[in-house]
């Protein structure tokens, strides 16, 4: 038999909201200020319609407006111009007639709406109130501006500002024709207008404002282009027939891509710590002096030139990818790249203390002795290289005769790119066959 233990029944029953909370509290006593401020806005509006018909409708010099007995201040809402024309003159009344005729044909009454509606929406904010003083003064300014432009005397005008002392009830929609602060308005109306070579100064100070600008941003960019931009200047090796020791000719100079920009296959150009040759400079040069032999061919031809060589040392140091990107003969060249490429192990270069792979280029001089039996002229010597066994050489993008290359200053190079077998013939076809040689000049 099964037994159920028996437990009271619980009622489940929803939760009796709690209208009285500080949100509720803060909303309510918002839309209650929100709410005295749109009555007060109300009966503003009625006492202006009271006044509308209460008063006489009437030409005064041509213009049409609502005349009220008593002691009042001039204003007008709208179209509509309240006055009392018995207590002023001809020329007083032609004063109120065109400031307020001021703000009835530019509207000034929508300003001043739409600046009520923004302190009864936004009461709790400063600046609401704020703009809409200023709001206030600024149309007071331009119908100031448009009586004194009408011609009329500005003191006698200003003196007549200070005379009217009699008030309308306070209504904050109107545009009264005595509205303080006065000061400020007479102030405004004794300024000297800016004259056109001022405004023009003025006008001036925004675009000089952007050169200046645009300038430090400029000298900004060339300094770093310049310091991204490193030279490279390496000792030249000098191979003589007779010397086998090691000499620095001038520097060949070698525009490098930027230090921290990465090739595609991750090889840099410069890095914080560059490849090292076993032993330092001094014993490369020693090795490469030691090492490379005149070609025979080439000194019996009386050749001498320079080569540029270029290679790879990989992370783990070792010599990949040599080539020459600046040849001049090919048993020379052929002896430079076996040379290079037998080069032991150097100590990798590291960036951000890691190995990575650096490109490094290495400048090779050959050169004879200045006995008279071998003044032979180079270019005689280079004439008997068949043509055929010539690379193609592209300077700027268009084909290279050999008087184009003579005429080529090296200190004129940029860049020196080689393209050889299938990449060549690719892009070059037939004449691409013995490779090609892009030459980048400096602009």
């Amino acid at each position: 038999m099964t037994n159920y233990v028996s437990m009271n029944e619980i009622t489940v029953t929803t939760a009796r909201p709690t209208i009285l909370t500080m949100e509720n509290v803060l909303l309510a006593a918002y839309a209650l200020v929100s709410l005295v401020l749109l009555v007060r806005m109300g009966f503003q509006l009625g006492s202006v319609l009271r006044w509308k018909l209460k008063g006489k409708r009437q030409l005064l010099h041509g213009i049409p407006i609502v005349a009220i007995d008593g002691d009042i201040t001039p204003f007008s809402f709208f179209k509509s111009i309240f006055i009392n024309p018995a207590l002023h003159n001809e020329q007083e009344t032609n004063q109120i007639l065109a400031h307020e005729m001021t703000h009835a044909r530019q509207r000034h009454s929508l300003d001043v709406l739409l600046s009520e509606m923004l302190t009864i929406t936004c009461w709790m904010n400063p600046a609401a109130w704020l703009l809409k003083h200023e709001i206030r003064h600024n149309l007071e300014f331009l119908a100031d501006n448009s009586v004194l432009q009408s011609g009329f005397d500005s003191k006698n005008y200003q003196y007549h500002l200070l005379q009217l002392s009699y008030q309308v009830p306070e209504n904050q929609l109107v545009n009264k024709f005595n509205v303080s602060p006065l000061k400020k308005r007479i102030t405004m109306m004794n300024q000297q207008k800016t004259r056109k070579t001022g405004l023009l100064k003025y006008s001036l100070i925004v675009p000089l404002a952007l050169a200046l600008v645009l300038s430090s941003n400029a000298q900004t960019l060339v300094a770093s282009a310049k310091n991204t931009v490193t030279t490279t200047k390496a000792p030249e090796v000098v191979i003589s027939p007779k010397e086998n020791s090691p000499a620095i000719a001038s520097d060949v100079t070698q525009d490098l891509k930027p230090a921290n920009q990465k090739l595609e296959d991750k090889v840099y150009t410069v890095i914080e710590e560059m490849p090292e040759y076993p032993g330092g400079v001094n014993e490369l040069m020693n090795y490469l002096t030691t090492n490379i032999k005149y070609p025979a061919d080439a000194k019996a031809k009386g050749i001498e030139g320079r080569i540029i060589v270029r290679f790879i040392v990989n992370k783990a140091g070792k010599i990949e990818k040599a080539e020459i990107i600046r040849g001049f003969y090919p048993s020379c060249d052929k002896e430079a790249l076996r040379v290079v490429n037998a080069m032991p192990d150097w100590t990798p270069g590291k960036q951000n203390g890691e190995n990575v792979s650096v490109y490094y280029t290495l400048p090779i001089m050959f050169k004879l002795d200045s006995s008279p039996k071998n003044a032979v002229n180079k270019e005689q010597a280079t004439s008997e290289i068949k043509d055929s066994d010539k690379p193609l050489y592209i300077i700027d993008g268009n084909p290279a005769t050999d008087a184009e290359m003579k005429a080529l200053n090296p200190k004129d190079i940029k860049e020196v790119s080689v393209l050889k077998d299938a990449s060549a013939t690719a892009i070059y076809g037939a004449r691409g066959a013995k490779g090609v040689v892009i030459i980048t000049l400096k602009k």
